[in-house]
């Protein structure tokens, strides 16, 4: 259905088509109604080519999400699109999704998308990521607190800061045997390089440094497979346990690490938060779906989605956007597991 379609139709001339679907005042109230009514009835749709064309862009922004069943970005894609909307532009999300190749395939198929740049969700490897914007001229923005080196313009949490108010929240309440849960930096292509482990850790040993509290090393549980929420118990907790060692509070890096350590400590039979205090960091969903709901460090979702979206449309503009990282507060969230 084109435009001459409509003119036909309508009794008008084609270039008042135009001129009606496009609001110009020269246009009567009138043949603008008519002009929409046609256009409505007929199934026309605009050319979002042409568009573009005339305003010199898509109007439209991508948002890649990673394949992940730990859906942490979900609110950061909200706020994006709402932030995107509110400066007049589309967001159009892309999931991996096993897709073959993993994100960099979604990039190279951007070029087919009428899209104008991409924020990438989570990623563990900026170097390709900025070789594959590249090769298609795309300004792209990073969302991702695990890449050491950077090569994008990066918006993170305040993870140091946030375990550190997190743990000097337990000290507060009188807690000071308090044990870490942690992954290792390395081995799950899923954290990339590993910043978030190594930042959450430092604050962690930062909050019991200045109380003059010595490190246990001791109490710091590995965890083999830490993104399982749903196993019974976590074996390095257990094997903690059945040794004897006790300690008044454990902090989890991540709030999915929480859910084996509560069934762990109950089945050792110790009560939270009467015998043993537990906090997490991320403040996803699960940490209200626990039993007690877990004390954690909430991640600023929101202000990530729209500061990334903010860079973003910076560079479509034709701003210079430094490749730095720009880390937001986080919040600590007080709940009944502490």
């Amino acid at each position: 259905m084109t435009l001459t379609d409509i003119s036909r139709e309508a009794g008008v001339g084609a270039a008042t088509v135009s001129r009606a679907l496009g609001d110009h005042p020269d246009v009567s109230a009138a043949t603008r109604e008519r002009v929409r009514e046609v256009a409505q009835r007929l199934g026309y749709r605009p050319s979002v080519t042409a568009r573009a064309l005339r305003s010199g862009g898509y109007q439209t922004i991508s948002a890649i999400v990673p394949d992940a069943e730990w859906g942490w970005w979900e609110p950061v894609v909200r706020a994006a699109f709402e932030a995107a909307a509110e400066a007049g532009y589309q967001l159009m999300v892309h999931p991996v999704a096993g897709a073959k190749g993993g994100v960099i395939a979604v990039i190279d198929g951007l070029v087919n998308v009428p899209t104008e740049g991409v924020i990438v969700i989570g990623t563990p490897d900026q170097h390709a990521v900025r070789q594959a914007c590249d090769r298609i001229s795309f300004p792209a923005v990073a969302i991702d607190d695990t890449s050491r080196n950077i090569r994008l313009p990066t918006v993170s949490p305040r993870n140091r800061m946030g375990a550190r108010e997190l743990v000097q929240h337990l000290l507060s309440a009188g807690y000071r045997k308090i044990a870490l849960g942690r992954p290792p930096t390395n081995g799950d292509p899923r954290w990339g390089e590993g910043l978030f482990i190594e930042e959450r850790v430092a604050g962690y040993l930062d909050a019991l440094e200045e109380a003059g509290i010595s490190v246990d090393e001791d109490l710091i549980v590995g965890s083999a497979d830490a993104w399982d929420e749903s196993r019974a118990l976590w074996p390095e907790l257990d094997a903690l346990l059945t040794s004897g060692r006790r300690f008044d509070a454990l902090f989890c890096i991540a709030d999915l690490m929480a859910a084996p350590a509560l069934r762990t400590l109950r089945a050792h039979g110790l009560r939270v938060p009467d015998d043993v205090a537990v906090a997490g960091f991320d403040d996803e969903r699960a940490a209200l779906l626990l039993d007690p709901q877990l004390t954690t460090s909430r991640q600023p979702y929101r202000a990530m989605g729209v500061t990334a979206v903010e860079l973003l449309l910076r560079a479509i503009r034709g701003e210079s956007v430094p490749i730095e990282r720009h880390e937001l507060e986080t919040e600590l969230i007080v709940r009944s597991s502490t």
